[in-house]
């Protein structure tokens, strides 16, 4: 009966966060695009359509990073301190798109909801990516990385040396 409780609290948290991350915090800049409609980019289609790639690519890097996470990881993304609505990683992710950037979740993240603001052309909502990028950043310095130091100190040194970049993948040399 345990196992069956933590797997449905597991898809619960999954679902509450693709609400609020995927659904509630778009809605907002729609909101915030309607209602502050101040033009940062060039009115044409490359600006919608650059809007749609920078977009798709950080949904693309959300689902990937949490196949990842919870595949490799035998964990999930909605730990926030002590506050746990999925179980910690068993495992240090640092393949897929870990071996990018040791964030990508985040990444995609920013992505989507820049990708958005570009979209729907509003300057006023560029608070919200910019917001979230600062919360990610605070997060993984003060939360994450701590807690995968301690739990995979080896691990976790190793990785950080290969891929010093928290949130934005460096191209490769050569």
């Amino acid at each position: 009966m345990k196992f069956k409780d933590s797997i449905l609290r597991d898809i619960l948290a999954y679902v509450f966060g693709t609400i609020m991350l995927c659904v509630v915090v778009p809605a907002i800049i729609i909101v915030i695009g309607i209602y502050y409609p101040i033009d940062f980019m060039p009115l044409n289609k490359a600006t919608s359509a650059f809007g749609a790639v920078c977009s798709g690519s950080g949904l693309f890097f959300v689902i990937w990073a949490n196949y990842e996470m919870v595949t490799k990881g035998k964990g999930g993304a909605a730990v926030i301190g002590k506050i746990k609505l999925t179980h910690e990683t068993k495992h240090l992710v640092t393949t897929g798109p870990y071996s990018l950037c040791r964030n990508p979740m985040h990444m995609g993240l920013v992505l989507f909801y820049l990708g958005l603001c570009c979209a729907i052309n509003s300057l006023i909502t560029l608070i919200i990516p910019l917001a979230f990028l600062t919360f990610a950043y605070i997060m993984a310095k003060y939360v994450d990385e701590p807690r995968l130091k301690r739990d995979f100190p080896n691990e976790f040194d190793d990785w950080c040396h290969k891929v010093p970049q928290r949130f934005w993948p460096k191209p490769k040399k050569g």
